[in-house]
């Protein structure tokens, strides 16, 4: 073992640091609808390239890392994502998510896992924004 108890010989990859304040929020309209905004950190597909983004080195299983702000009374609509389990943390404010016929009301500081191919949503059902961020892996 090496210094701090880092074994000796570790592979070192470049440090990842994006400001999400600097990443403009937009709709991912073809899957989720108009009436929710991303800021798409890093994602492993179409809207990846749509907000210029490019997984980070090192990073191997991980597929997107997206903040989503959603009006009172907006959703991003029920949809599945083949092949990639996510995770939802709510940040602030709340609502209901529906995963595959179950429904559940959440609030900030509720995480809710979305087990891949399995459709799911977020209803923003209260009077204030709601943001969540979301964490995806492929299976």
């Amino acid at each position: 073992m090496g210094g701090k108890g880092y074994p000796f010989g570790v592979i070192h990859f470049p440090m990842f640091i994006e400001n999400i304040v600097t990443i403009k929020k937009q709709p991912l309209i073809d899957l989720h609808g108009e009436s929710c905004n991303y800021q798409v950190i890093w994602q492993d597909d179409d809207h990846g390239r749509l907000f210029n983004t490019e997984r980070p080195e090192g990073m191997n299983s991980f597929t997107n890392f997206a903040r989503l702000t959603i009006n009172p009374g907006k959703s991003n609509n029920m949809h599945t994502h083949e092949g990639i389990e996510q995770v939802y943390m709510v940040l602030k404010g709340g609502g209901t998510v529906q995963v595959g016929d179950e429904r559940k009301e959440v609030r900030s500081g509720d995480v809710i896992f979305l087990p891949s191919d399995v459709p799911h949503g977020f209803f923003n059902t209260t009077e204030k924004q709601a943001i969540v961020m979301l964490v995806g892996t492929s299976v």
